[in-house]
């Protein structure tokens, strides 16, 4: 399917006003029950779709049927029970961010040994792991795996974050990027206008790439904020004031970007790569020309000023998930004022650092070579556990197939769940540190 590329003179659009938590408006509800919304739920009196696309918006077990998360009953993760208690806060341009602190008792069932089970591993309570480890749900009504506590993001597994669980500091899941409406499925905080889950940052590398660290809310709080979002002159609903939809000349396709003070506190990318730059507000590098995040599937091409093709894609990348291949670029009519569709297994694909991570559905795995170092890639995550048989990266709960076995990049932490050992990986190291996985 062919998108409109609209053109547009060097500039940049505001964000879009975004809507209140819990604010009423006036006259008739648009419903009362979740069986009144022909998509998605009831929540305070409206229809909000909670999901459009299962695998991007939706945990591994859970599936997106009209607009809402609902469990496939694949993988053992429970239904999910919470207590919830949020505080609202909003900014001057009426972007709420809320933020939860939640009790879990999901259940789900396992074979482990009671008193047994290490770091990640899946439990049913906290009497099924080691001591002082607990059984919580890493995202919310997710499976329930061992975890430690924690006083920093640094001591927690790769791919989890130091947050409040209601009952002190935990290692729980990164869930940045996850869709919401309020704070309920989200580990922190939700930010309401766009409607995606947050987390405390204190710079950019603190979040995933395609997200910025801002201050947001009153009194404002550091948080990792998207930018790997469409916007254009008419809507900027995905972007959160001060930042702005950026529609300069690089730009094919607009894309949210966030207010910054150096660039530090724009998104991330590995090293080897060019870097997003700070004037004020954050600037892509120059390979980048559109904001499609990671997971956008088919991909979409433009020509660029010297009339080569390129991905619209936030980190200027792009794979087929299944079979870990690079399709071939479309053939693109560089004068037509349309985007091209990639192929039908073309997908985004966003790079990494260890300690940003990846968004929600995710996970950072370093596979990718350029040259003689290895980067991380965000690859989707499935169900099956590391030692389960797998045909492809996206069926596994940590993202990684090796050999036609569930895996997991234990690199930065040494961790590998069941009965697999975190061994050397071979070829480049990542990030000055020998690749290991699980096996």
């Amino acid at each position: 399917m062919l998108r409109a590329r609209v053109w547009w003179s060097l500039g940049l659009v505001g964000a879009a006003t975004a809507v209140l938590l819990g604010a009423a408006c006036a006259g008739q509800p648009a419903c009362r029950f979740n069986s009144d919304c022909a998509a998605g739920s009831c929540v305070r009196g409206d229809c909000v779709v909670e999901c459009a696309n299962s695998a991007l918006d939706c945990d591994p077990g859970f599936e997106c049927v009209a607009g809402r998360c609902e469990t496939t009953n694949a993988g053992g993760s429970g239904a999910g029970g919470s207590t919830t208690t949020s505080t609202t806060t909003t900014t001057s341009t009426t972007t709420t961010t809320s933020t939860s602190t939640t009790t879990s008792s999901t259940t789900t069932s396992t074979t482990t040994t009671p008193g047994g089970a290490t770091e990640l591993e899946l439990c049913a309570g906290d009497g099924d792991c080691q001591s002082p480890l607990a059984c919580r749900a890493l995202t919310k009504s997710g499976k329930l795996r061992c975890t430690p506590s924690c006083g920093s993001n640094g001591d927690c597994p790769q791919g989890t974050r130091c947050l409040d669980d209601g009952g002190g500091l935990r290692c729980l899941g990164d869930d940045v990027g996850r869709a919401c409406a309020d704070p309920a499925p989200c580990n922190f905080g939700c930010l309401t206008g766009p409607g995606y889950c947050t987390a405390p940052c204190a710079n950019g590398a603190d979040c995933p790439n395609g997200y910025g660290c801002m201050p947001v809310g009153n009194p404002s709080i550091s948080v990792c904020v998207k930018a790997e979002a469409l916007c254009d002159q008419n809507d900027a609903s995905a972007c959160i004031a001060p930042a702005a939809c950026d529609l300069t000349s690089q730009m094919i396709l607009g894309g949210c970007t966030l207010a910054c003070n150096s660039a530090a506190d724009c998104p991330r990318r590995p090293s080897v790569l060019p870097q997003w730059t700070c004037d004020g507000l954050c600037r892509r590098p120059p390979d980048v020309y559109g904001p499609l995040p990671g997971g956008w599937t088919p991909t979409e091409w433009y020509c660029n000023a010297s009339l080569q093709p390129v991905v619209l894609c936030n980190d200027a990348q792009h794979i087929d998930f299944v079979n870990f291949a690079i399709p071939a670029t479309p053939s693109v009519d560089c004068f037509s004022g349309m985007t091209t569709t990639g192929p039908g297994n073309d997908s985004c694909l966003d790079s990494c650092r260890y300690q940003g991570g990846c968004a929600h559905g995710f996970a950072c795995v370093a596979l990718g070579n350029l040259g003689s170092e290895r980067i991380g890639l965000c690859l989707p995550t499935g169900n099956a556990e590391p030692g389960a048989a797998c045909s492809h990266d996206g069926e596994c709960a940590f993202g990684y197939c090796a050999n036609g076995t569930c895996s997991r990049d234990c690199t930065r932490d040494g961790i590998c769940p069941g009965a697999t050992s975190c061994v050397a990986g071979g070829g480049p190291g990542v990030e000055g540190t020998p690749f290991r996985r699980c096996q």
